[in-house]
């Protein structure tokens, strides 16, 4: 009968053998796992040994190569993936990578495909240990970088060309952060006007020679929401204080690349536009005194009457008082009463004279409150000279309760006795019954006073109403086509606005606006 020590040393071999069965699986199932995950990676992977022979490579390799596993196994360089003008390049980075000297960023390379299409690529190494902690080679990753590479090529070509053109213009621009002040970007003509290490410093100690008020801005920059992004922030014109130029400032606040609230700073130099507006002022300024010498020298027999009887008055009370002293049949009271007569016929003269020659002497623009009425009444003592010697009756109807206008007061009047004077001369063949001539105003609105100027005369015809305030277009036959042209400039120039309108009833009226002076309320 066996007994059981006889069963023991058969027992033990059938231990042992199932134990290394499971042992086995378990190998297989860690290395069909290790396998099945290196294979279904998107990463290539290549192993090499330490000649630089192909050992190991993945699916996702043999899918960006188009190359088998078999065709690549046991290759040592260089490798059929190499194309032959990257040859140098690519034997280069292997025998870094062999030397251990591979850098950690990886080395960006182009490699082909099985076709011949050539691809971009970065591949990183690692050292392949074994267990036992003894290297047998080097470990590679692949990344096909051909759409990213492509994509940061496209946005550098589109850097350079904005960079391009921006520098390109004449035109200053930077971008400065609104928090800290400091410079993110600069073209060249700010760089040319600011000095070319401008970018990484503070944007108000660089630009501090033409740099606006910190009360000129409408928002501050720095407090501005994201969700008041873009915001206009300054648009005015300024001096710099070193080299003299004038520049347009346009400011604006806007979301920088990363995120962060910036100003946009565009600064355009008017210099020469300036000087070219100064100068055309200037000759604005002659026209418009030539044109008042004209209407000066028109009315000049008009004048000379009109002068000529106070200063008649004045040598007929003189002369009788002469006689009548010499005679010695006099008294003090007649004398003084012919003396204050003639006293006040020499005002009189005077304020003719002095009128003229506020009319025709040069001045600068000088805008100052005054009432409608006073510069009404300062150009009927002039068109009441030429009303009488016409026969042509003056209306006016001005409200007591118009505001005041902020007018330049020579310029207005200037305005007024052009086109009342167009208007008396526009009645010189109508019946005296007919030759009346209005002059009314209202007010528009808060802002602006429209005055009227209303003839009877024939009229203007249709095509003449479009061209009637073109410089040197005339109706007249004597005309120099300046006058009405210089009026709208005027009117212009007070940010108003000059135009006619025909009557149905005959005649013409012209109406223009000016401002009114702005009222301050106490809250």
């Amino acid at each position: 009968v066996p007994t059981m020590q006889s069963f023991r040393p058969a027992v033990r071999p059938r231990r042992h053998a199932f134990h290394r069965a499971e042992t086995e699986e378990q190998l297989r199932a860690a290395y069909a796992f290790r396998q099945a995950m290196s294979q279904s990676m998107v990463t290539g992977l290549r192993a090499i040994d330490l000649e630089g022979r192909i050992t190991f490579v993945n699916a996702a390799f043999c899918r960006m190569t188009g190359f088998d596993e078999a065709e690549l196994l046991g290759i040592a360089p260089p490798y059929p993936y190499w194309p032959e003008e990257e040859f140098a390049k690519l034997q280069h980075n292997i025998d870094v990578a062999l030397a251990g000297q591979a850098p950690a960023s990886g080395f960006e390379m182009r490699i082909m495909r099985k076709s011949g299409e050539r691809f971009d690529v970065r591949l990183y190494f690692s050292p392949l240990i074994e267990a036992d902690g003894k290297q047998i080679g080097w470990m590679a990753s692949m990344n096909d970088i051909t759409e990213p590479k492509r994509a940061r090529v496209e946005l550098e070509r589109a850097h350079e060309r904005f960079v391009t053109v921006i520098d390109g213009l004449d035109t200053a621009v930077h971008v400065a952060d609104a928090s800290s002040g400091e410079i993110l970007f600069a073209n060249r003509a700010f760089q040319h006007i600011f000095g070319f290490d401008s970018v990484g410093q503070n944007s108000s100690i660089v630009t501090a020679a033409c740099q606006p008020q910190s009360d000129a801005f409408s928002h501050n920059p720095a407090m501005l929401s994201p969700e008041e992004l873009p915001c206009e922030t300054y648009d005015g014109e300024l001096q710099h204080s070193l080299s003299g130029h004038w520049y347009h400032i346009h400011e604006r606040a806007i979301r920088w690349v990363d995120g962060r609230t910036v100003r946009v700073q565009i600064a355009a130099d008017i210099t020469d536009k300036k000087h070219i507006d100064d100068v055309n002022q200037q000759q604005q300024k002659r026209l418009e005194q030539t044109s008042r010498l004209i209407t000066m020298g028109e009315m000049a027999s008009s004048l000379a009457h009109e002068l000529n009887q106070p200063l008649s008055a004045i040598a007929n009370y003189c002369a009788g008082c002469i006689k009548r002293m010499h005679s010695g049949n006099y008294q003090f009271e007649d004398l003084l009463a012919a003396m204050q007569k003639a006293s006040d016929q020499a005002e009189r003269a005077g304020k003719i004279i002095r009128r003229m020659r506020d009319m025709v002497k040069k001045s600068d623009p000088n805008r100052q409150p005054v009432f409608l009425i006073e510069l009404v009444d300062e150009t009927r003592a002039f068109a009441d000279i030429e009303a009488q010697r016409t026969g042509t009756q003056i209306f006016v109807d001005i409200p007591e309760n118009l505001p005041k206008i902020v007018v330049d007061r020579i310029m207005i009047e200037q305005v007024l006795l052009n086109l009342v004077k167009n208007g008396i001369e526009s009645m010189l063949d109508m019946p005296f019954d007919r030759r009346k001539l209005h002059i009314s105003a209202t007010q528009l609105d808060e802002r602006m006073l429209e005055i009227a100027v209303t003839d009877h005369g024939h009229g203007l015809a249709d095509e003449d109403i479009e061209r009637i305030f073109a410089p040197f277009f005339t109706t007249k036959p004597e005309g120099m086509g300046i006058g009405l042209a210089i009026c709208r400039s005027i009117i212009e120039f007070h940010q108003g606005r000059l135009w006619v309108e025909p009557r149905r009833e005959g005649g013409t009226t012209f109406r223009f606006t000016v401002p009114i002076e702005e009222s301050n309320h106490d809250e």
